[in-house]
């Protein structure tokens, strides 16, 4: 039996001209057909190698563009350098950009800069510049043109094309003000987030490796983190945000350098400097006090706690956190913030024991759950400090460097005061390793003490909790109690709609709402009795009618539509 040969659009050759109607005929991607006789000229191995050119930036493109490894932008004043390491990049337009050895430039060496551009650049305006390295191709050699008939000369011509990089720099469309040049950095930090101000002025055969300022034809200074970012292949919110925190952590360290070398080692506050920062960052310690409950880096109108964290758990805290909004300081108000105060699983398995409250688990303040959160003021609070201060200073003591971790806070968890980054009362808390050699720089097998704020609310509002404030009014309550115990799925929105519920029904229903409620979830339609009975009227027995109506739609069983109408007659 032969093959079947199935050939959607036909035979491609019986279409000839007509081709480019039945398929997307793309001319860049087009190859030649070799064959023995045929007369091959330039234009056709030309053609080969813009085919491949193609067919390599097509790959380079999916791939993304960034930085892939090195190209440190450094800068030096005397004399005047602009430094680029060796290292990788992809550009937009899919080319790999590779520089060898180091690149030294001199922007004061205006006759080669002159030269190289044509004469058109003798001097440079004030302003900012993208400082970008470029691919370009590079003419090399020499070859000769034999004649192609009598009347021709012999002639030359360049024999090698050589793919090479060069520096280059881009005027930005954003003024250079007269600031403070940490302030203009910090401020220029969050005007150049959006790559959208990246990607039309950058060339697509370049990437930015930072920024210079020149004044008085003169450079300034350099920013190696603005406009610069790893490779990938489009920019998200998360991409924009780690963006965000990698130049606030390089302008942080500077800003920190430049206060000590002057002898300005006084805290100070963020909004000093930065009018965007990123949801997760460093800060300095000094601009904290737990002793004395006092921070001085976060505006006033800010919640701020301050609870201590193992090292092991500070990247998982950070990776959660990086999701949230970037935090305004001249905008935000009522933003609730966690300062982590790192320490070893030796320090923190004996200094977060001491934190912790003998209150019951029952007995806790839901608005504040966290028992190792200590709240934080801009000036003397008002309350008398307890004994944690001593522990607080114990912890201060340990803590080895000199910069702590903020993170933002949801919204949800601001609201409750529950946050995933502190340890809650009633879970364990790692016992201190006794071995004084052990590795700490090797992931810790001892548990974390991180749990969600799913997990936590879960745990503290459940049905079995809503159960002791609404007991279940016969036996056949206590069975659906049980049932759903069993079955509702672990989420707070399920859990929500049972406590919505329970709130809206009032108590003359107590003998049919667990039920009410199981046989909803068994047929998931939770959610739609929540909405159902929350659009109801205040009325005792607009309730009962509202479930008797809908009663089939949500699945419920005859038998307890008719104890619903029975409920309902009893009103009467």
């Amino acid at each position: 039996m032969s093959d079947i040969l199935f050939q959607p659009l036909g035979d491609p050759i019986a279409g000839g001209d007509n081709l480019e109607k039945l398929a997307d005929i793309d001319p860049r991607m087009t190859r030649t057909h070799y064959f023995d006789g045929r007369l091959l000229t330039a234009e056709d191995l030309e053609r080969d190698q813009i085919y491949l050119d193609q067919r390599l930036r097509e790959v380079g493109k999916a791939l993304g563009s960034g930085i892939i490894d090195g190209l440190e932008l450094s800068f030096s004043t005397d004399p005047y350098r602009l430094i680029v390491e060796p290292g990788k990049a992809m550009t937009p337009a899919g080319r790999v950009l590779h520089l060898g050895t180091r690149m030294t430039v001199n922007p004061g060496d205006k006759a080669l800069i002159s030269q190289l551009n044509d004469g058109r650049y003798r001097h440079f305006n004030r302003g900012l510049y993208a400082v970008v390295l470029r691919y370009v191709d590079v003419p090399t050699d020499i070859a000769e043109v034999f004649p192609t008939d009598l009347k021709d000369r012999r002639g030359s011509d360049y024999a090698l094309v050589t793919e090479s990089v060069q520096l280059g720099l881009v005027p930005l469309p954003v003024a250079l003000p007269a600031l403070d040049v940490l302030r203009l950095r910090a401020r220029l930090m969050a005007e150049l987030l959006d790559s959208r101000l990246a990607s039309s002025v950058v060339p697509e055969d370049s990437v930015a490796l930072g920024v210079l300022a020149i004044a008085q034809d003169t450079p300034q200074w350099v920013d190696n983190e603005l406009l610069r970012h790893p490779i990938r292949p489009v920019s998200d919110h998360d991409d924009l945000q780690e963006d965000l925190h990698r130049q606030y952590q390089s302008l942080l360290d500077d800003i920190i350098g430049h206060r000590a070398a002057g002898g300005l080692d006084q805290p100070f506050a963020a909004a000093d400097y930065f009018p965007v920062i990123p949801p997760v960052g460093g800060l300095p310690k000094i601009s904290v006090d737990p002793e004395k409950g006092f921070q001085s880096y976060f505006p006033a109108s800010f919640d701020i706690a301050i609870a201590p964290i193992r090292q092991a758990d500070l990247e998982l805290v950070r990776r959660e956190s990086m999701g949230l909004p970037a935090i305004d300081l001249n905008r935000d108000r009522d933003i609730s913030i966690m300062v982590l105060a790192p320490l070893s699983d030796r320090d923190y398995g004996t200094l977060s024991k001491q934190l912790v409250a003998d209150n019951p688990q029952n007995e806790r303040d839901f608005l504040y759950p966290d028992p190792l959160a200590l709240r934080l003021y801009r000036k003397s609070p008002s309350h008398s400090l307890d004994t944690d201060a001593s522990v607080w200073g114990e912890i201060w003591k340990r803590i080895e460097s000199d910069r702590l971790v903020y993170v933002r806070r949801p919204v949800r968890a601001a609201e409750t005061g529950i946050s995933s980054i502190i340890l809650a009362k009633g879970s364990s808390v790692p016992d201190s390793q006794p071995d004084d050699d052990v590795d700490t720089d090797t992931p810790p097998e001892v548990a974390t003490g991180i749990e969600d704020e799913h997990t936590i609310f879960l745990r503290m509002v459940n049905v079995q909790s809503l159960a002791k404030i609404r007991p279940a009014a016969s036996q056949e309550g206590e069975e659906s109690i049980a049932a759903l115990t069993e079955n509702l799925p672990r989420e707070p929105r399920a859990i929500r709609a049972v406590l919505d519920t329970l709130l809206r029904v009032e108590r003359h229903y107590d003998a049919v709402i667990w039920q009410t409620l199981e046989q909803a979830q068994q047929q998931d339609n939770l959610l739609r009795l929540r909405d159902l009975l929350m659009e109801a009227e205040p009325d005792i027995r607009s309730t009962a009618r509202h479930v008797i109506r809908a009663g089939t739609d949500l699945g419920l069983a005859e038998s307890l539509l008719q104890q619903w109408k029975e409920q309902l007659d009893a009103l009467r």
